[in-house]
């Protein structure tokens, strides 16, 4: 039974009719702000309520771009790197090979200044290889019996006697240096003139052998050739002495000496051949 005021057959609105009302609601919200701006201080709110909101969705985005930007860079920094590094190798064997030049025409250039004297002519040669045995002290040039070389001849280079031939083939020949325990070299002492025999030690040394404990001797004098074997013409730059000892058991000097010529580093050498003498008639 329906109460005083109540309609008995009241029903409620559609969802159709509904829908309408909230489009009508809705497009009159959307006229009032185009035309008033009726909802800018909603929206505003709205905005910075959101504010944080936007800004924790926004992490994973940025996180990952920073760290696809990361690895861009690392990957760009390691290719630079990369090519750095082979750019300096290159540089760096450019460098060798005009050092390597450099140190090949200087040498050349003091070869070329050494004048062959007269009844005396020069062969020039280049080192091969160095002998299987460095304690055997020998060494193989390119050239040989082909361009008139023979055993027994003087090799030098620009600083002075490297040693003497002594097997030549066709086409190299083989040199038994200075340092050998097998070579003796008459010398005399460029500051005194004092002769004396210098004898190979082995190991690129050498030592003046049977020298009075008298005899004026000093660190650092140069020992010449003396040619009174005349294996080796006179004058040619042997070794400089390096130490003098005295021995009261010995009535001779232990004297010690470096070869002057780079018997270790030396690429292009001279051998020097005697021209036989023609006599006047």
């Amino acid at each position: 039974m329906a109460m005083p005021g109540q309609l008995m057959f009241a029903r409620r609105l559609g969802p159709t009719a509904r829908l309408m009302i909230w489009l009508l609601i809705g497009l009159s919200c959307v006229v009032v702000d185009v035309r008033y701006h009726a909802l800018d201080g909603l929206r505003s709110g709205f905005s910075l309520l959101l504010q944080p909101v936007r800004e924790v969705m926004r992490v994973p985005t940025s996180v990952a771009a920073e760290l696809t930007g990361f690895f861009t860079r690392h990957r760009l920094l390691q290719k630079e790197r990369d090519a750095l590094l082979v750019e300096r190798a290159q540089m760096q064997l450019g460098v060798n090979r005009a050092a390597e030049l450099a140190r090949e025409n200087a040498e050349l250039r003091a070869l070329l200044q050494l004048q062959a004297r007269p009844g005396q002519k020069v062969v020039h040669a280049a080192l091969l290889y160095q002998g299987h045995d460095w304690f055997a002290q020998r060494l193989t040039l390119d050239q040989g019996s082909g361009v008139g070389l023979r055993t027994g001849l003087p090799v030098v280079d620009a600083d002075g006697l490297v040693g003497q031939l002594t097997r030549v083939y066709p086409g190299s020949s083989e040199v038994t240096l200075v340092s050998s325990t097998e070579q003796l070299t008459p010398v005399f002492v460029e500051r005194t003139g004092q002769r004396g025999l210098a004898a190979g030690s082995g190991h690129g040394q050498m030592e003046l052998r049977y020298m009075p404990s008298q005899t004026d001797l000093r660190p650092g004098d140069r020992l010449l050739t003396s040619g009174i074997d005349r294996v080796y013409p006179a004058g040619i730059p042997v070794a400089t002495i390096n130490r003098v000892s005295r021995s009261q058991s010995s009535p001779y000097l232990r004297v010690d000496c470096l070869p002057l010529a780079g018997l270790d580093r030396s690429r292009g050498v001279l051998v020097l051949i005697a021209e036989p003498q023609v006599t006047a008639r």
